[in-house]
């Protein structure tokens, strides 16, 4: 094992009190969050000069924001430069003492209960990004080596597993409900938030404090762009270099050919995601300003949440009604903002790395190729050719086929046009189950095509059907190879669009079929086949779309549905490898025959 030099063990000993008060400083406020009803509408100023913990907590900030001043002044004394991450750390313990500074002044009232909040999160992430350094120092160690032979599949599992299991518990302290939830209940809706679902089996907006719905907002964007993506991009951002076999984990997660396009594309997702989720956010709350029914107290809270869960495609709202709710239903142009957020999340990261690299060519003089890569070109046609063909049926299928559904042409027309886009976000403006019986199969069909690799899309993902059907037509032409773009398409590429579809359909009907047989009185009922299949396809494909099934269904059958968001959200192809070994190609093989398939 090799020798820690001298500077390291000096860095060390200066982190280790900052690491250890950057932890409690975390903890501390964890408890007066979740065990005090700490909410936005308390006199914040009262309560908190009267909690004792409080003053726990402003002690421990106080000495937190010494321990990295010395740490900085140390440095300087040295005549060393300032790590890009001392430099962050410094700027952000000296604003938030400041702000703890405040609430002793006659200054301090309710407004400042967020930005507390956020400077606490601020000053214990960087004793928990030490921290998972230091672990991810030593599970590199020559010593402790044998994390590094984990597979990408079982690291992004386990990392999206543990994230699930600690926003469970958090979820379950008093001050994240207004009333007591069980395991269970607590364990899907995170579930079905992380894997950007959007299932619910309680109501979101009567059951959860403003710290339970941050939770729920934390876990939609955590889980849309990924837990290790998050992870390894605070560490980039912080000056810190991915090692080969991250970049390769990162590369694997993400369906990226190579390690070097992975900053910049951990750089793209970001950029991407906050660009478009602050610019949505603040359309929406111009377009809902005055509308009667939308809570003016807090609307910018209601529209960062519904841009965020818009933008990953979460399909969680806040509102009682979900999107059918007085001042939602009737805003046609809020709904094109959030139509375009879903659009802008399903095209997928890879495809605005690409138009990204393009326009800095042009910017710097450089005359970019005029041909789009293969995959950006699919996505783009194949998402096109979607959403207009879905738009189509939906309205065909709204207007002949009988049903309990009673709209006008224009807003069936709209409507129409919404579920082909939202089809793997789960926003539905009116009664799904008022359809008929035709209309959910398609909406089914839909669920299982989703969005796009690398997005924040559900589904199989529409490139992977598309690849289905174009060998399906290549062996009833009897050519030899899938063509698209003037490009040959692997076989490899082909073989795991085929493997991806086919373990889908078996796992929905395995699952719909142990449904039934958990939910006798479902199964009994009439259309309990179709409503347990449209269940099962909207948990799988990670779409959210409900026929008022999930809030009665058994704990036993919860855990069912939970486990199916997951394995849904990490792909069943992506699962399969966390238990079965791939081989090396073997050095002969047997002899070539044909068997009668009619």
């Amino acid at each position: 094992m090799p020798l820690v030099s001298q500077k390291e063990r000096h860095n060390r000993a200066l982190e280790l009190p900052e690491i250890i008060s950057g932890g409690l400083v975390l903890l501390v406020t964890l408890w007066l969050l979740c065990f005090q009803k700490v909410s936005q509408e308390t006199a914040a100023e009262e309560f908190f000069r009267t909690q004792a913990f409080f003053r726990v907590l402003v002690s421990l900030v106080g000495a937190h924001a010494a321990m990295v001043v010395a740490h900085a002044v140390h440095e300087l004394w040295l005549r060393r430069p300032l790590g890009r991450m001392l430099w962050l750390q410094l700027a952000v313990v000296l604003v938030g003492a400041g702000l703890f500074g405040m609430m002793y002044t006659p200054h301090a009232g309710t407004w400042l209960f967020w930005p507390l909040v956020m400077a606490v999160l601020g000053i214990s992430s960087f004793s928990l990004v030490r921290m998972g350094m230091y672990m991810r120092a030593r599970r590199q160690s020559p010593v402790r080596g044998r994390a590094g032979f984990w597979s990408p599949s079982v690291t992004f599992f386990s990392y999206m597993l543990v994230f699930v299991v600690v926003s469970t518990l958090l979820l379950l302290t008093p001050g994240a409900t207004h009333h007591p939830i069980s395991f269970t209940q607590a364990l899907f809706t995170c579930a079905s938030a992380s894997s950007i679902t959007g299932l619910t089996c309680v109501n979101v907006a009567e059951t959860f404090t403003p710290l339970g719905k941050s939770i729920l907002l934390i876990d939609i964007q955590v889980g849309a762009v990924g837990v290790m993506t998050f992870t390894y991009f605070v560490l980039m951002m912080l000056g810190r270099r991915l090692a080969v076999r991250d970049s390769m984990n990162m590369s694997g997660v993400l369906d990226q050919q190579g390690v070097n396009v992975v900053p910049a594309l951990l750089k793209a997702v970001f950029g991407v995601t906050l660009t478009a989720e602050l610019a949505g956010a603040a359309c929406l709350y111009f377009l809902w300003m005055g509308e009667p029914g939308i809570p003016q107290d807090h609307l910018w809270a209601y529209a960062l949440f519904h841009s965020v869960s818009a933008f990953c495609n979460a399909g969680i709202t806040l509102f009682p009604a979900g999107m059918s709710h007085a001042g939602v239903a009737g805003n046609y142009a809020a709904q094109g903002v959030m139509m375009a957020l879903i659009i802008a999340g399903t095209l997928g990261f890879g495809v605005y790395l690409e138009g990204i690299q393009r326009v800095r060519a042009r910017l710097a003089g450089k005359k970019p190729s005029k041909r789009w890569s293969t995959h950006s070109w699919l996505v783009m046609r194949v998402t096109l050719i979607v959403m207009l063909a879905g738009t189509v049926a939906y309205a065909l299928l709204g207007a002949f086929e009988p049903s309990v559904h009673t709209t006008g042409v224009a807003h069936n027309t709209w409507e129409a046009a919404w579920n082909a886009v939202s089809r793997s976000a789960g926003f539905n403006l009116t009664d799904i189950d008022a359809y008929g019986p035709v209309y959910k199969a398609f909406m089914c069909l839909m669920m299982f095509v989703g969005g796009n690799p690398a997005g924040t899309g559900g589904g199989v993902f529409a490139p992977v059907v598309c690849l289905c059907v174009l060998e399906v037509w290549r062996v009833l032409r009897g050519a030899q190879d899938v063509e698209i773009h003037q490009r040959r398409i692997s076989r490899v590429t082909i073989e795991r669009a085929m493997a991806t579809v086919v373990l889908s359909i078996i796992w929905i009907v395995f699952t719909t079929m142990l449904l039934l047989l958990l939910e006798p009185e479902i199964a009994a009922s009439d259309k309990g086949f179709l409503k347990a299949l449209f269940l099962e396809v909207s948990a799988y494909t990670t779409t959210g779309y409900d026929l008022d099934m999930a809030t009665h269904l058994s704990p036993l059958s919860r855990l069912l549905i939970t486990a199916n968001m997951l394995f849904g959200r990490v792909g069943m192809f992506t699962f399969m490898l966390i238990f079965i070994k791939q081989r090396d190609p073997a050095p002969m093989r047997f002899p070539e025959t044909r068997l009668p398939l009619s």
